[in-house]
């Protein structure tokens, strides 16, 4: 058998094989296509095999025009599949049917008339020569350009739209890889032969090869887990034919009862691999699908948060302004700019200015927390003395912490205590934690102390409150986070006035945590920053 011949059953071989194993994986309609689309090139590269080692002129005639109408079927085939590669939604237009017309004429013309294009077949030494009918050849090349440059057209058509970078790589590998194939094809089984070289024919299906894998590459690229049971069933495919045709050639009995148990064998476990790999490559593939969902979830949450932040700040925007007003006016009253007011009267007006206060304090807090999520604060930093900051707000919170029933003390030496910080943002951090100290401790002290420790000021705030629980500790900064003290304490707190806090510190490159010996102990606040 001459080598051309092997090499085209070689040929026909590899891509029934690869046709099968990939609609094996997925039956959809572009796999479908592609399962046929090799299969019509398989029977081509298998007709010309039987055609070349035909010794019947006859029946190479037979042949010849098998090979011409499975031939002719490639580029119709490859239309269709150009269609709906990498069109997921794409919906088939039946009026594109008409386009089987010319084939189907083909096939009846070279099956009612067996010399339609090889008028005649004879042996010119070893090799067989023909002669072709020029006119309905020229039509058949006509046909077959024609079906190819519709395809690559579709195939462009769909690169231009498409925008995912995937989807791009995939049909660029489809285009160039075909494009080599049938290149190479029309040369050597199209073009050639019309100028009466067909000495050759037998190179045109070695671009089954180029064809098929590049389609099969841009398929399952960028489904590896598919690769992965394909290939084991490939090779076991393989290794079963293997030990099949040892069984077959062996000569005596004892070799065929031996290769037959191991074939038996390797059968079992052969389904059994398949079997495994396949449960596995499923198990990936739900996970991989569950990935992508969270994904496209956890995108949808933070899309929903940021505008939940947008609405919050605008909200607290438009309910600031009124809340100013009426605690203003409350004010004006209360200080008898209006007049003289009924005492029972004043005690309500002072009602309303206390709870207009602590709403303005909620909606600013509110404010804050989507101004830092938003990333809108802006810090103006300069060198500001920790200890002069320190004494003004006490000086600012003192009649209020006495009225309380309250003393406050500050320890620092008589030195500066210089840092780098926003002077407004950081009196807001103190303010903040010494009101709280000041709120959770019924009787007792407040103690703010500042010394400085290897390159740092370091300030705290030490009251002799309710204290903490060592559970609720580490998860004090966070929003909306209150411990199970502070609530029998105080039932006015959002939680979120020590996330606000612990913000401001750390955009401060500062670092700020607590301390407390358990409830009924107090608790201590440290702010830790640079030392100017």
């Amino acid at each position: 058998m001459p080598y051309q011949v092997i090499i085209l059953f070689i040929v026909t071989i590899i891509g029934t094989i690869l046709s099968y194993f990939l609609l094996r994986s997925d039956r959809r309609a572009v796999n479908i296509l592609f399962s046929i689309f090799s299969i019509t090139a398989a029977l081509w590269s298998l007709n010309l095999g039987l055609f070349l080692n035909a010794r019947n002129l006859n029946n190479a005639l037979s042949f010849a025009n098998f090979y011409y109408i499975a031939a002719a079927a490639i580029p119709l085939v490859f239309f269709y599949f150009s269609l709906f590669f990498k069109r997921e939604n794409y919906h088939f237009n039946k009026n594109l049917l008409w386009l089987l017309t010319p084939f189907f004429l083909i096939v009846y013309s070279i099956l009612v008339d067996r010399n339609f294009i090889v008028e005649q077949i004879f042996q010119n030494g070893v090799e067989k020569d023909v002669i072709l009918n020029f006119r309905n050849y020229f039509i058949y090349t006509i046909y077959f350009v024609s079906f190819v440059v519709l395809s690559y057209f579709g195939l462009l058509k769909s690169y231009n739209y498409a925008k995912d970078r995937t989807i791009r790589d995939q049909l660029r590998l489809v285009v160039f890889g075909t494009l080599i194939g049938f290149v190479l094809g029309m040369i050597f089984n199209l073009f050639l032969p019309a100028f009466g070289n067909y000495n050759l024919i037998w190179v045109g299906p070695l671009s089954i090869i180029i064809m098929v894998s590049s389609i099969s590459y841009a398929i399952i690229r960028y489904k590896l887990f598919n690769l992965k049971v394909i290939a084991t069933e490939v090779f076991v495919f393989f290794l079963w034919t293997f030990i099949l045709i040892r069984t077959i050639l062996s000569t005596t009995s004892q070799d065929q009862l031996a290769n037959g148990i191991l074939l038996l064998a390797v059968t079992i476990i052969g389904i059994f691999l398949i079997r495994s790999v396949i449960r596995e490559v499923e198990q990936r593939e739900k996970l991989e699908r569950l990935t992508e969902e969270l994904g496209k979830a956890n995108d949808r949450l933070k899309g929903l948060d940021e505008l939940k932040t947008e609405f919050l700040s605008l909200a607290c925007h438009q309910f600031r302004s009124p809340l100013t007003a009426i605690k203003g006016y409350a004010s004006l009253v209360l200080e008898g700019s209006y007049g003289k007011v009924n005492p029972s009267v004043k005690e309500a007006i002072d009602k309303i200015f206390q709870s207009s206060d602590n709403l303005v304090d909620v909606v600013q807090d509110f404010l804050d927390v989507s101004q830092i999520e938003q990333g809108r604060i802006k810090y103006e930093m300069e060198k500001v003395d920790m200890k002069l900051l320190v004494e003004e707000i006490i000086g600012e919170l003192r009649p209020n912490i006495s009225k309380a029933g309250l003393e406050i003390i500050i320890d620092a030496p008589r030195e500066s205590y210089f840092v780098n910080a926003d002077k407004g943002k950081l009196n807001q951090v103190v303010i903040n934690l010494i009101d709280n100290a000041q709120k959770y401790t019924k009787e007792g002290s407040i103690k703010i102390s500042i010394e400085k420790e290897d390159g740092k000021v370091v300030t705290r705030i030490i009251d002799t409150g309710v204290g903490i629980n060592e559970d609720d500790i580490g998860k004090l900064f966070g929003k909306f986070t209150r411990t199970t003290n502070s609530k029998k304490t105080n039932v006015n707190g959002t939680g979120l006035g020590l996330y606000i806090v612990k913000k401001i510190v750390e955009a401060h490159k500062g670092r700020i945590w607590v301390e407390s010996s358990g409830v009924g102990k107090g608790s201590t606040f440290f702010i830790e920053l640079d030392q100017a």
